[in-house]
């Protein structure tokens, strides 16, 4: 065989094995690559638990602890459920939960209320002897806080103002912290309030 032959041989072949080790050494990172994702995924998919507050129209409103993987309906449940005052569509029920989360549940606000079928709304109704609609302190805007006895427009800003710096009330007693809310006003307003 020439020699030129010979040498052409032997280059093909250094090619052909230093070509392969490249490819297997490719092979080999890409298996590694491929196997990390499946660790991290791993990772996410674990469970803890998570601490929510739920407030307003439920039956129960308190802190509770529920799984990581819960939705806010869940937490709903937890707390017994909606009253009859709650405004369903006014918190997502499909969002999950994130750890110190507060879900308040807002009432229904006046217009749901006259969409209310009649007997409900007869319910609902003041009767003859001065009985008025219940006021969730809350989440009551400026104008149903007004329809309080003893409450006019200024105190109504002072509740608002209260709640804004420090959550909701835990007790409806707890509206006697509101500069100008007494003895005197609250047991005016007792039978009227709610949280």
């Amino acid at each position: 065989m020439p020699m030129y032959k010979k040498s052409l041989c032997i280059l093909l072949f250094i090619a052909l094995v230093a070509g392969g080790s490249i490819f297997y050494n490719y092979s080999a990172e890409e298996e590694i690559a491929l196997d990390e994702p499946a660790d991290t995924a791993g990772t996410v998919a674990e469970k803890y638990e998570v601490t929510v507050y739920v407030s307003g129209e439920v039956t129960s409103p308190g802190v509770v602890t529920l799984d990581s993987s819960c939705r806010v309906k869940d937490a709903i449940s937890a707390c017994g459920d909606f009253t009859p005052l709650a405004d369903k569509n006014g918190v997502n029920l499909a969002q999950k939960l994130t750890d110190g989360m507060q879900i308040n549940v807002p009432a229904q606000t006046a217009q749901q209320n006259t969409a209310q079928t009649p007997a409900q709304n007869a319910k609902s109704a003041p009767s003859s002897s001065g009985n008025a609609e219940i006021v969730n302190i809350n989440t009551a805007t400026k104008e149903q806080l007004d329809t309080l006895p003893g409450v006019g427009p200024a105190t109504a800003d002072k509740i608002i103002e209260y709640r804004q710096t420090n959550g909701p009330f835990q007790s409806v007693e707890d509206i006697k912290n509101v500069r100008g809310i007494g003895d005197a006003k609250f047991s005016k307003m007792q039978s009227r309030i709610r949280i």
